[in-house]
């Protein structure tokens, strides 16, 4: 981070003395800035994702004004809209699904993820619980990481043991890690969250380099804290 820093440092102060209009400059600088933050840092959001996204999105919803009775049509553009966090779209088509697509573990998950998303607690806790009880291995444990970051405010003991939960199934995740780290500050332990961030640190270290670029934000943030922290 402090050589980025530098680098960025010194190529502001090359950048306007070469070009006399500010504002060129600052553009410029704010490009430089995003494309070594998305190939060394991740903190800033990717630009071809979501294009590839809406670009999708406008072809599954002209494939299902064509053919309105395709429910698997339905059920990818209602997971684009929640990629995009659109829940309440991807929550109107989720509803609109025949039953027996509704009754699976898959869409109990994903409705129930959009209710969480929207602030029904409750509603989308019973429904996430309910596919668990159909897949307690869903989505490699993905339903307990969502209970956890929903419930972080409001329960956060509770969002803690779902945390814990989700671990057991996926140990590589270095935002179970941080988040656990935050919901230990919430509960007054700072030496588990201390603990809880080193090791999100540790497991960055060992994690396969197409995994890092993607776990690299969480791994910045655990940083920082360590080194507020002390």
């Amino acid at each position: 981070m402090f050589m980025i820093n530098l680098i960025l440092f010194y190529l502001l102060f090359m950048i306007f003395r070469i070009f006399a209009n500010p504002l060129l400059a600052l553009v410029l600088i704010l490009l430089i800035y995003y494309v070594i933050d998305r190939r060394y840092i991740g903190l800033l959001p990717g630009l071809i994702k979501p294009l590839r996204q809406w670009r999708r999105i406008t072809t599954l919803n002209r494939q299902l004004t064509m053919n309105p009775h395709d429910s698997p049509l339905r059920l990818e553009l209602a997971q684009v809209y929640m990629a995009r966090n659109h829940f309440q779209r991807a929550l109107s088509l989720l509803e609109q699904l025949p039953a027996p697509m509704k009754d699976s573990a898959d869409v109990l998950y994903d409705t129930g993820a959009c209710q969480l998303s929207l602030g029904e607690l409750q509603v989308g806790k019973t429904l996430v619980l309910q596919a668990l009880s159909l897949n307690p291995d869903l989505r490699y444990g993905e339903p307990y990481l969502k209970l956890a970051t929903a419930l972080a405010l409001h329960d956060p003991a509770k969002a803690l043991k779902y945390l814990q939960e989700f671990q057991l199934h996926n140990r590589s995740s270095c935002e179970s890690y941080y988040r656990m780290a935050q919901l230990q500050e919430q509960l007054g332990d700072p030496g588990a969250a201390r603990n809880a961030w080193r090791q999100c640190l540790e497991t960055y270290r060992i994690l396969p380099n197409f995994r890092k670029r993607a776990d690299r934000r969480w791994a910045l943030l655990a940083r920082l804290k360590l080194l507020m922290h002390g």
